[in-house]
């Protein structure tokens, strides 16, 4: 009886030190995390507009519109350098069937027609159809992404890659496995959005005492 008594407290004691525990999942985001930060990334945690959302989803049953998105984790590599008028756009995945109204500027690619970001988008497009060189190399690199990635954005200061950094690797693998997988991805990302900036600076950077140096 003593010692049921004793293995009780003790597992009432140690029970929540394994709860707290970081898991698989946290330890493969938090490493691939890391890994982003030192190859030059900015995380941060964004909203994106369903392109496919049910009925349920953009209408209550009171008949009150909504405003179907999901949250992403966008990896930001950033211009570093001034920019002037260049083109702010996000391009989303297509799904296979929109239930919404899109503009599909490339095989499987666009945004959509509605919403707060429309004007902006269509306005991003046209300038970027005025430079067909960047245009091309935008829609090579677009080509060329891994299915995990779902939107890719351009403004004043960044290029932005929105990943679904779950869907880069198996889920069944071991986390350092894992973590290689993705990671690998990751460099990809890494090389193509810095070549994407490289690109946007070369025609819309601005030249500053700094800059000639």
């Amino acid at each position: 009886m003593v010692w049921l008594i004793i293995i009780g407290v003790l597992a009432l004691a140690v029970g929540p030190i394994f709860y707290m525990l970081p898991s698989a999942q946290d330890r493969y985001l938090a490493g691939l995390r890391l890994q982003a930060r030192q190859l030059g990334f900015s995380m941060q945690l964004r909203p994106l507009m369903l392109l496919d959302p049910t009925a349920e989803e953009r209408v209550t049953a009171s008949g009150r519109a909504l405003k179907p998105m999901f949250d992403c984790m966008c990896y930001e590599w950033l211009a570093r350098q001034p920019l002037y008028n260049s083109p702010d756009i996000l391009l989303q995945r297509l799904p296979q069937t929109p239930t919404i109204p899109v503009h599909e500027c490339a095989p499987g690619w666009g945004f959509a027609k509605q919403g707060e970001r429309s004007e902006r988008d269509l306005a991003g497009w046209a300038l970027l159809s005025q430079q067909t060189t960047f245009q091309n190399s935008l829609l090579d690199t677009l080509r060329n992404l891994p299915k995990s990635v779902v939107a890719v954005a351009l403004h004043g200061t960044a290029v932005g890659v929105y990943w679904r950094e779950n869907a880069a690797a198996q889920s069944d693998l071991e986390t350092n496995d894992r973590l290689q997988v993705a990671g690998r991805q990751l460099q990809q990302l890494r090389d193509q959005t810095d070549a994407l900036c490289a690109e946007l600076v070369a025609i819309f950077g601005i030249v500053t005492d700094s800059t000639k140096s």
